[in-house]
């Protein structure tokens, strides 16, 4: 099967569809002989990727006289146009994968927020998959929204210790994780861990804003002992699941599918978004707590038993199969 796929940002920019295509694409090939076909933006600027929209049309229909695609897969926005126009025009499927919904989470009004829901809820559209079931509370012209959750290859981080003796406050690391965005609330966890100094002078905390080669970041979870997450607005952070892959107690707001998964109390904890004196109390709660490891534990094991990139692979896999044999 010739899966084309579509994406406006690529790397050197990293977020969850980008870690997800390229997952989906080496078990895709080596479980399933699916063949993919990446188009996207030579550019991460706004304009560019907008103006991109329009340009891989006849890129697409070019390159398909060369493949003869079975069907388009068109992720996060700007790609949801033009993989609608390519469906038209090629007379195959779409499906359109939502990565999150930050504009319509936060009630934003602006000419850009409604054309991103106009995109997201107003095209119909052959599958719409979303990563996390939040998304499901919209009303949407795509009755039949099939929510398939990101993964995490837990061996990668193998490497971690089963047992790690608890430091002292003079060792110990704070790390959070994700994209240079205003959405990912970094201004509230640094205002935060000023609070949190004043108990704990000698915590130190990273903040990863950028991509990062994975070898050189899975070293960085592995090195932390608390991940914290402060998004004002989130689908289904691949982020958490790393954090839990390396067996780490999390903090994180109560936004996307964060509540689904994080038991407060039990495998992590929750706080409302832009909540600074409730993120440093949370923070605080799991620094003082002898078994914090224990938390972390229980989210490995959730993530080991449901959080795969085989089992994305293998639900996504079955969208196409469906759509390609109708």
């Amino acid at each position: 099967m010739k899966i084309l796929v579509l994406i406006d940002a690529w790397f050197p920019f990293v977020g969850g569809a980008q870690i997800q295509i390229k997952n989906l694409e080496r078990i895709l090939a080596r479980d399933y002989h699916c063949s993919y076909y990446v188009l996207h933006s030579p550019s991460v600027n706004m304009v560019a990727r907008f103006l991109w929209s329009f340009w891989v049309i006849p890129q697409a229909i070019i390159l398909n006289f060369q493949h003869h695609f079975d069907l388009i897969h068109s992720h996060a926005y700007w790609p949801g146009i033009s993989g609608k126009f390519l469906a038209k025009l090629l007379r195959i499927p779409v499906v359109f994968t939502i990565h999150g919904s930050n504009l319509l989470d936060l009630k934003v009004k602006s000419p850009r927020a409604l054309l991103e829901k106009i995109i997201l809820t107003k095209i119909r559209y052959s599958q719409v998959i979303s990563v996390s079931s939040n998304f499901l509370q919209y009303k949407n012209i795509n009755k039949n929204i099939k929510v398939i959750p990101n993964g995490v290859d837990v061996n990668k981080f193998k490497s971690k210790k089963e047992k790690r003796k608890i430091k002292s406050d003079k060792k110990l690391k704070i790390l959070s994780v994700g994209r240079d965005d205003p959405v990912k609330g970094w201004q509230y966890l640094e205002k935060a861990m000023k609070l949190v100094k004043k108990k704990f002078p000698h915590t130190q905390l990273k903040i990863i804003k950028k991509g990062y080669f994975q070898k050189t970041l899975i070293k960085e979870y592995l090195k932390a002992d608390v991940f914290v997450l402060p998004s004002l607005s989130e689908g289904q952070p691949v982020t958490l699941l790393e954090a839990w892959a390396a067996k780490l107690p999390v903090v994180v707001t109560a936004v996307g599918d964060n509540p689904k998964m994080v038991e407060h109390g039990e495998n992590g904890f929750l706080v409302r978004p832009g909540d600074i004196n409730g993120l440093a109390k949370m923070i605080m709660r799991v620094l003082k707590n002898p078994k914090r490891d224990l938390i972390g534990k229980k989210g490995y094991q959730l993530v080991k038993e449901k959080y795969s990139w085989e089992q994305c692979a293998n639900k996504t896999y079955q969208v196409y199969q469906n759509l390609v044999d109708d």
